[in-house]
Parts: C-alpha cells; sequence; structure tokens
C-alpha cells in the first residue's frame, strides 16, 4: 500500500510521555527485610509528606500510635496519586505528657 503513496513515510512516531507502571502491592510474605525503604515524615509548602529513600517496597499501611504504643490511627496508600486537597489532621490530644 506504501508504493501507492510515495510520500508516506510509515506510522508517525510517538510523541508522548511513556505511562509509568502502576503501584502494585505485594504482600509482607514476598518482601525481604533487607529491601524495605527507610520512611520518614517532613512538611514541604506546609503539607505533611511521607519520604520514602533507599529499599524497594514501602508499606502500603501504616499505623500511627501515641508514645505509649496506643493506636491513634492509621494511613493507606491511596488509589491515585492525585494531590489530597484540602489537608486534615488527626487531632489525639495533647502528647506533650
Amino acid at each position: 500500500m506504501l508504493e501507492n503513496m510515495p510520500n508516506a513515510k510509515g506510522p508517525a512516531p510517538f510523541q508522548g510521555t511513556p505511562k509509568a507502571a502502576e503501584p502494585a502491592l505485594i504482600p509482607s510474605t514476598e518482601v525481604r527485610p533487607e529491601d524495605i525503604a527507610t520512611l520518614s515524615i517532613e512538611y514541604r509548602d506546609g503539607q505533611p509528606v511521607i519520604v520514602v529513600s533507599g529499599g524497594k517496597y514501602s508499606p502500603a499501611h501504616l499505623r500511627i500510635v501515641d508514645g505509649s504504643g496506643d493506636p491513634l490511627g492509621a494511613y493507606s496508600v491511596a488509589d491515585s496519586l492525585a494531590p489530597l486537597d484540602p489537608i486534615f489532621f488527626l487531632h489525639h490530644g495533647n502528647m506533650d505528657r
């Protein structure tokens, strides 16, 4: 068919950004301890962020506890990486005991 179209050069080159692979949930039984990332919490532009460094895996669920280990709440991964606005804070009382 291209022989009938002398100016045809084939398909147009891809002009977009390839989609990154979506994060996948992996059972903890399949993750070696040395492959688990280190987590830290920072505030960037007044917003709390969890920073992941090293490792190949980060937890999909985080428990929030006070200094005594008593549960206060939990965070889980979101379905998307869309901005979370507005930001809410969990009130758990005075932690300066």
